[in-house]
Order: structure tokens, then C-alpha cells, then sequence
């Protein structure tokens, strides 16, 4: 009787104190959070009756005027660093945010490879991760936004619910563990470069198509696009009858799980669900438009996969990302917003011959494309995939080569490692020079990523060529200066078409002396 007491009176002053606060603060806005430096930043929430709010903030006191609910004020800018109190007070109640610094905020976006956390690979991989732990980082504050595919751009952000109190800062066995492997590894060689605080928001949902993460309306704004609206509507029209299979689908998923069973993912929705991750704008509205109030330093980018079962897919994203990039950047009011983006790895079986069917070499060329876009930058990931995982652990890797991307393009850390491009080729009889770009201290010759009994030492493999009838043939090659590799072709003069590692899963070894591996490329223009 004594704890239902307890508890009904405890419910009871929940219930009391909602009634009476008038004032509350949006959602992305918590203790210990990092609001970016150097730019005037909306504070914003609701109210339940027009008055004024009142702010107190670095020994100022600022307000606010209710209108239809709603409250803003503008925060002046601030450098980087602090521990800073903000209390905003409404007729009937206070808040406080504490605990709140100044620095970069980097938005981490994409499919499952962003979003996968550092406990799985922890738990997959425990040797590989054994030397990661989780460590106290004050410099470092995640937060983490709910997955909700909606049909209408939302206000106000939704927190992932294991994140509930919002931000958090980096330590261990705390919800750090839970936060994308790829975004915790870019903010921990970030900050140490930078010595900024760094504030990091997790928004990604696997299997997702690039189109999920398109504004509102923007598709049709072109007419390349008609066959994915297309294809949308037909499946919106479909689902009563698809929905029949897919409850069905659920039912056995559900039996077997409860019967201890092995199962894999709970079925996803198909795309004329109304619960579909993959439905055009659905996560935009839910999972970015709420966040375009809050100015951000720049955009992590690790998504694709969803958008290269065709060929044709593979070729049209560099549009769609394109697309993506200038209409993020004009919602958000950032005209030259940073945007960088992983190129896809490594995945598939390797091929021992040349597969002129693969798809994802095609994605890898549409998302290097994005680098003619001022202020955005694609990082090689090539070397840090598995053949038969596209959840690759190597999210170190991609981390780190995330943050030396933005040391040299924000941060103007020319020092920073770069992956060594092509830049150009001469024939000479039955032999090719290539020369590359960004080479740094110069170019190596590493063990293949697959053991292959048949490789010869210091031998850069990786490469094929085409002949006249259209036939293509690996090749192999030697460093001849330390930005110039020659590749040998006997029996063809004049290849019409060189690639280096042009596969799924492409078996190379040619990197920089900083660790950074070659872009994949290709000679021809067909």
C-alpha cells in the first residue's frame, strides 16, 4: 500500500508540474551539449500561452516573445571552449541547460555503415577492437536522433530513446558504446587535431536509398527522376494487397523467434508502407529537416549501398548526391557547407578475371565526382572492406581518414594525409606510365589485401587493361618514381582502357607512404 501511495503521488506532481511548465526547449537542445562556435546560434522551444521568456546566458539577460507557441531567440556568437549555464524562464517555470561548451558540430549521416555502433564491432570483432576502449573525452558530446520515416517535415528533432536526456559526452560504459563506430572514430582524431570541442549527431538508418534523404519535393524537380516517383506511386497503390505477404512474413519472424529460433532482422516494410524507411523524403522529413535551425559545422556522408543493385542506379547517384548536397546546404542557410563522403569499400567475392558486370566500382566513381563541388571531399575506403560483410569493422579507418579530410579542407591542416589520385598516363610501346597526384612522401607497394601465393614482391597489382575487341586483362606494374607507377601490357600497344581497382571487392596494394590507399580510376570515358 506504501508504494502505491509513493507511486500515485509521484505521478501525480509529474502531472502537476507539465500543467504549470509554460516553457520548454527543443528537443536537440540539452545539458552538455556543443553549440557551434562563431556564429549566432536560434535558441528555440514552445510555450503554452503567449508571454515573454526570459534567457540568462554568459551574464546577459536576453528575451523572447511567444507567437502561436513558439519562442527564438538568437544566442550571440561565441569562441570555442566554456562551460556555460543557460536558463530560460517562462511565467510558471525555469530551465537550466548546464553544463554547455562551444566548438564544431559534425553531422554523421548515411546508411548502416554510419550507423552501426562501436559495441557491435566490440562484440563481432573483439580482437580487432581490443586496443579501442571506451575512454572519458570532455572535448567530445554525441547525440543521437530517433529513426522516423514521416511524410511531413517534422519541427522539432525526436531523441533515439536509449539517448533520452540528449546529449551526452564521451565516456565509458555509458551510452558512448551505442553511438556510430564511424563518428566516434572521426571525433576522437578531430578533436586531437583540432583542439576544438566537438559536438557529433548521429541521424542514419540502414537499407535506406539516397532518395529517403531528399527534401520534400525535390525529386521532382527533375525529370531523370520520374521513374523513382514512379516507381513510389505504384508501390503506394500496391500495398493492401503486398501487405497481406508482409504481415505474413512478420507472423513467421515472430514464431520462429519465440521459439528460440535463429532469425535475422525483423522484416522490413516494403516501400508503399506507410512505415517504410525507404520511401522518397520519408527520413529527411523526420530525421534532418528538424535539425536545419541548428547551425552545424558540416556533414559526414557514408552511404550508397542502397542505390547500387543497377547499373543505371550506381550512374545517377552522383546526381541525386549532388542534388542532396546543394539542397542541404540552402536549408540550412550554409552555402558552402562541408560535406564529406566515404567511398564505398571493398565487398563481394573477388573476381580472379576482370567482371566488366560489377556495379559498385560505378558507385565509387559517382561519389568521387562530388569533389568538383566546392568544400566537399571524398574519402578512399577501398582497403577497409570484407568480401563477404558489408558491415566492414575497419571503421578506424574511415574515422580517421574522415578527419584528416576535414584538417586540410576546413581546418587548412595541409600536413594531413591524402589518398594519391590519377592524374595522367603516356604509352610507351608495351608499357603505360601513370602518374599520380597527392602523393605526399611517395608511393608503396603493400601485401595485397587478399593473399595471392602468385604475388612478387614489391609487384602493384590491381590494375586491367582493354584491347581493341573490347577484352579486358589484369595487369600488373612497378614504382618507378615516387608519384609514377608503370604498368606492362604485352601484346597491346595502346590499351583503350585502363582501371585500377575496378571490382566489387578490388585485390590492390598501392598506397601512399602515409597509409593512404589510391583511388580506384578508369582511363576511358564510356
Amino acid at each position: 500500500m506504501k508504494h502505491l501511495i509513493t507511486l500515485i503521488f509521484a505521478v501525480t506532481c509529474t502531472l502537476f508540474s507539465s500543467l504549470w511548465a509554460d516553457v520548454e526547449l527543443a528537443p536537440i537542445f540539452s545539458n552538455n551539449m556543443v553549440l557551434q562556435r562563431e556564429v549566432s546560434i536560434p535558441l528555440r522551444g514552445t510555450a503554452s500561452k503567449d508571454s515573454v521568456i526570459k534567457i540568462r546566458f554568459n551574464g546577459k539577460e536576453l528575451t523572447a516573445k511567444v507567437s502561436n507557441l513558439r519562442w527564438k531567440v538568437d544566442l550571440p556568437p561565441m569562441p570555442a571552449g566554456g562551460s556555460y549555464d543557460i536558463v530560460v524562464k517562462g511565467s510558471q517555470n525555469s530551465l537550466t541547460l548546464k553544463n554547455v561548451t562551444f566548438g564544431d558540430i559534425w553531422l554523421c549521416a548515411g546508411q548502416s555503415n554510419m550507423d552501426s555502433a562501436i559495441e557491435t564491432y566490440k562484440r563481432k570483432f573483439p580482437k580487432l577492437y581490443e586496443g579501442h576502449p571506451v575512454k572519458k573525452h570532455d572535448q567530445i558530446r554525441i547525440f543521437r536522433a530517433a529513426r522516423l520515416p514521416i511524410d511531413t517535415p517534422q519541427e522539432f528533432i525526436t531523441r533515439e530513446e536509449r539517448f533520452d536526456k540528449g546529449w551526452y559526452p564521451i565516456a565509458p560504459q555509458t551510452r558512448t558504446r551505442l553511438f556510430s563506430a564511424t563518428g566516434y572514430f572521426f571525433g576522437l582524431y578531430l578533436a586531437k587535431a583540432v583542439d576544438v570541442p566537438i559536438g557529433l549527431i548521429q541521424s542514419c538508418r540502414g537499407g535506406t536509398p539516397i532518395t529517403a534523404w531528399m527534401p520534400q519535393g525535390s525529386l521532382a524537380e527533375r525529370s531523370e527522376y520520374a521513374p523513382i516517383l514512379e516507381e513510389f506511386e505504384q508501390s503506394v497503390l500496391d500495398w493492401p494487397k503486398n501487405k497481406i505477404d508482409y504481415d505474413r512474413r512478420v507472423q513467421e519472424w515472430e514464431t520462429k523467434k519465440a521459439n528460440g529460433e535463429r532469425v535475422g532482422w525483423r522484416p522490413e516494410p516494403p516501400l508503399g508502407s506507410p512505415a517504410s524507411n525507404k520511401r522518397p523524403y520519408a527520413l529527411h522529413n523526420g530525421m534532418i529537416a528538424p535539425l536545419y535551425e541548428l547551425p552545424i559545422k558540416g556533414v559526414l556522408w557514408y552511404q550508397g549501398e542502397g542505390n547500387s543493385r543497377t547499373r543505371e542506379g550506381c550512374v545517377q547517384y552522383e546526381l541525386l548526391l549532388k542534388d542532396l548536397v546543394a539542397h542541404w546546404r540552402s536549408n540550412w542557410k550554409q552555402p558552402s557547407m562541408p560535406f564529406l563522403v566515404v567511398q564505398l569499400p571493398g565487398f563481394g567475392k573477388a573476381a580472379p578475371k576482370p567482371n566488366s558486370n560489377h556495379n559498385w566500382p560505378w558507385m565509387r566513381e559517382s561519389q568521387k565526382k562530388i569533389d568538383t563541388i566546392e568544400n566537399c571531399k571524398t574519402v578512399c575506403a577501398i582497403d577497409s572492406g570484407m568480401q563477404n560483410d558489408i558491415h566492414p569493422p575497419y571503421k578506424e579507418n574511415i574515422g580517421k581518414r574522415l578527419a584528416y579530410a576535414a584538417q586540410r579542407l576546413v581546418y587548412q591542416q595541409a600536413d594531413a594525409p591524402q589518398s594519391p589520385e590519377y592524374l595522367t598516363h603516356t604509352f610507351k610501346k608495351e608499357s603505360t606510365l601513370i602518374t599520380f597526384t597527392n602523393v605526399q612522401s611517395g608511393l608503396l607497394a603493400t601485401a595485397p589485401l587478399l593473399d595471392d601465393p602468385s604475388y612478387e614482391a614489391d609487384t602493384v597489382i590491381g590494375f586491367t587493361v582493354m584491347d581493341s575487341n573490347g577484352n579486358y586483362q589484369r595487369v600488373n606494374g612497378s614504382i618507378v618514381a615516387p608519384n609514377q607507377v608503370q604498368i606492362n601490357h604485352k601484346g597491346i600497344k595502346r590499351p583503350e582502357s585502363i582501371r585500377y581497382g575496378w571490382d566489387n571487392f578490388p585485390n590492390v596494394n598501392l598506397f601512399s607512404k602515409d597509409g593512404m590507399p589510391v583511388f580506384p580510376f578508369r582511363t576511358d570515358t564510356f
